[in-house]
């Protein structure tokens, strides 16, 4: 009798219990194809709009349930693309809840946004799962986040150091440009001149006269050509020296306008 007994308290167990199983799971796909009217909220805003790199901030966004039932899920806060942290929240009926999350700010331009993961309905002991793709809206806009350098004397010191480098780096390359040009300008060596001359014009004709005394002497206008190309030569070697020094022609330029302005004074 007591075994009968405790058989059919196990049947009617199993087939209550697959009853609501079944009802769950029935509710569950049916809400699950159904429009849910919840929704997050475009807009991100921050604990404070005067952001700097290590500052540790809230970000926010508010989750809105329209509809006639209590919702739960998960949210998760990107900054980048980058996943920062997750915030389960609860939202009951007829509701507006805020969700947050810490973020330890970085120095920077940079994009935030906000995801629903996953919704359900609580159901007592159960739960009925939905779909993420059935409310209203799942994510929020990019929203920028600026978060300003703390201007100290380390960062200045960087900031000028890097600057100058990317300023001297780029105006030497046209510096030497600009030494390799004048190079091809200089003349011809006094050497190669004279050496031309020899070759394709007569001796005696081109470099050579009797002076009062019979004594031969090197043409006088042939010596002034060649007096001239030197001088010349020497002018570019030394225009080539300043272009290949020009960081301290700018320092001597610099030096010589202030020690004027001071010696008007």
């Amino acid at each position: 009798m007591f075994k009968n007994y405790i058989t059919g308290c196990f049947f009617v167990g199993v087939v209550l219990f697959s009853f609501f199983g079944f009802q769950t799971d029935v509710f569950a796909q049916t809400s699950a194809g159904q429009a849910i009217n919840a929704e997050i909220l475009s807009d991100i805003w921050y604990s404070t709009t005067d952001i700097s790199e290590g500052d540790k901030i809230m970000i926010y966004v508010g989750f809105q349930n329209h509809s006639d039932k209590n919702l739960a899920g998960t949210a998760g806060f990107y900054v980048d693309g980058l996943e920062i942290a997750k915030s389960d929240f609860t939202a009951n009926l007829k509701s507006l809840i805020k969700l947050e999350a810490p973020y330890i700010a970085k120095a920077g331009n940079h994009k935030v946004q906000i995801k629903i993961l996953s919704i359900k309905e609580p159901l007592g002991n159960a739960e009925a799962i939905l779909s993420i793709n059935n409310l209203l809206s799942s994510e929020t806009a990019e929203k920028d986040l600026n978060v300003k350098r703390p201007i100290t004397r380390e960062v200045v010191l960087t900031t000028a150091g890097n600057i100058a480098n990317t300023v001297v780096n780029t105006v030497n390359k046209y510096a030497d440009k600009l030494a390799d040009y004048v190079e091809s300008q200089k003349k011809p060596t006094e050497q190669s001149n004279l050496t031309s001359d020899l070759i394709t014009t007569s001796s005696q004709d081109k470099f050579f006269q009797k002076d009062t005394f019979g004594t031969s002497t090197i043409n006088a206008v042939s010596a002034n050509d060649k007096n001239k190309f030197s001088f010349y030569n020497f002018f570019m070697d030394i225009l080539i020296f300043l272009i290949g020094h020009w960081v301290w022609v700018v320092v001597a330029i610099f030096l010589f306008i202030v020690y004027s302005i001071f010696r008007r004074d």
